[in-house]
């Protein structure tokens, strides 16, 4: 018999609602459902093949314990009571946890409940600290919340589209889907990013610009809409601040398409152009991804970008937005499930004592929660765990691999190589 399981593709932030086809209890293949909005019953070639890796011969079937330097299969009891024996030993200071960007909202509450419930902790990160963190601080400070302003559908309902530091096409292509919509309806894509990828050759037009100078071409943008008179004053008096700090700024002699022309090499006549189209676009929405936040000044990037669309208007509608493209399945979902050390789920502050107390209340352990202070983040917990004295002593990794991940691999493996359990 044949059955189909609904479930998500496990790649990219995307989010494609996948069908696994199971007979006899093994996975066979896949099918899109055809009802996602996101998807719309098609399926890019990973999303095809995503259930291969379920019956890899290299799967682990049992837990391991090492003993010595060798690892022993073992059964699941031995190995929850070794853990709960162990975990024992430490205090809250002396346990980092880790959780995991490809794991289900659910499994990643559950984690960030046991860490905060059980062993009294905020020492709990994940992977989002490096390739997120600019998003979320920068989105923040701009909109109050670090997370895509519009659906991926609404991208395709976009008249002019703007994409940085995003090779869309490759790594999300069910989104690329989206931006060829938009052009098939008359639509602009503007693409800007140091190389020129596939998604450089859909682009109308394409601001090849020097790596690093992503806020001097925003900045350069805004002066030149502004110049033009194309912002839209009425969103900008009824429902942003500062503007005239911004306009002071992106309006300096530095920012003139000329002067940022040779510093980005990228031409004054594309620079006026993408103002032009950004400017005068009844629906304008940008896209990025880690190209744009992967740096010293991520911040300062998203920050930009979020300037942009507040100065012409686009934000709060239809085909409009800030719309940050995440790299793995469920980075935005394990930073909402409060698996930071700064915040509980939802992005309530740990530091926020009426909201601790509530929390308290409605988990109702007999012992009370981690107090209301925060937690060392993934950086600080490697440093720490490489420490002699006053050190993370033991830590916990759900579905991570910082010694692939961490940029400063040197410093996690003498971190991990330290630890007393792992």
């Amino acid at each position: 018999m044949l059955n189909q399981v609904p479930t998500i593709c496990p790649y990219c932030g995307t989010g494609c609602s996948v069908n696994l086809l199971v007979q006899d209890g093994k996975i066979t293949g896949t099918t899109p459902n055809i009802r996602s909005p996101v998807n719309e019953g098609k399926l890019c070639p990973k999303g095809t093949y995503c259930h291969q890796f379920v019956h890899s011969t290299d799967r682990l079937k049992k837990p391991l314990i090492r003993k010595g330097d060798v690892f022993i299969e073992s059964d699941w009891e031995t190995a929850y009571h070794l853990i709960a024996e162990k975990l024992k030993k430490y205090n809250a200071d002396e346990i980092g946890v880790l959780a995991s960007a490809r794991c289900s909202n659910e499994d990643n509450y559950a984690l960030m409940k046991f860490a905060r419930g059980v062993l009294k902790t905020n020492n709990l990160d994940h992977c989002a600290r490096l390739c997120h963190e600019a998003t979320m601080t920068g989105l923040s400070l701009s909109f109050g919340n670090g997370a895509m302003t519009n659906s991926i559908p609404d991208i395709g309902k976009s008249d002019c589209i703007f994409c940085l530091g995003s090779n869309t096409f490759e790594q999300h292509p069910l989104i690329g889907r989206q931006i060829i919509r938009a052009q098939q309806a008359g639509g602009r894509f503007i693409y800007a990013d140091p190389r020129y990828t596939p998604t450089a050759i859909q682009a109308d037009l394409f601001l090849q610009f020097y790596s690093g100078s992503d806020v001097a071409v925003l900045n350069c943008i805004m002066g030149e809409i502004i110049r033009n008179g194309l912002e839209n004053r009425e969103f900008i008096s009824s429902r942003t601040k500062e503007y005239e700090s911004v306009k002071k700024t992106v309006l300096q002699s530095k920012y003139t398409p000329k002067e940022v022309g040779f510093l980005t090499g990228v031409s004054a006549e594309d620079l006026v152009r993408a103002a032009e189209w950004i400017g005068t676009a009844d629906r304008c929405t940008v896209l990025y991804a880690m190209g744009l936040s992967h740096l010293s000044g991520g911040i300062s990037n998203v920050r930009a970008i979020a300037n942009l669309m507040m100065l012409t208007g686009n934000i709060g509608r239809e085909g409009t937005g800030v719309n940050a493209l995440r790299g793995q399945n469920n980075v935005q979902g394990a930073c909402d499930m409060g698996c930071i050390p700064n915040f509980f789920p939802g992005y309530q502050p740990i530091t926020d004592s009426i909201f601790h107390r509530k929390i308290t209340k409605v988990w109702n352990f007999p012992d009370g929660i981690t107090p209301a202070r925060t937690g060392l983040d993934i950086n600080q917990m490697f440093r720490k765990a490489g420490m002699k004295h006053d050190n993370i002593k033991a830590m916990i990794l759900i579905g991570e691999n910082p010694l692939v991940t961490e940029p400063d691999q040197n410093m996690v493996e003498h971190a991990v190589k330290n630890l007393e359990f792992l």
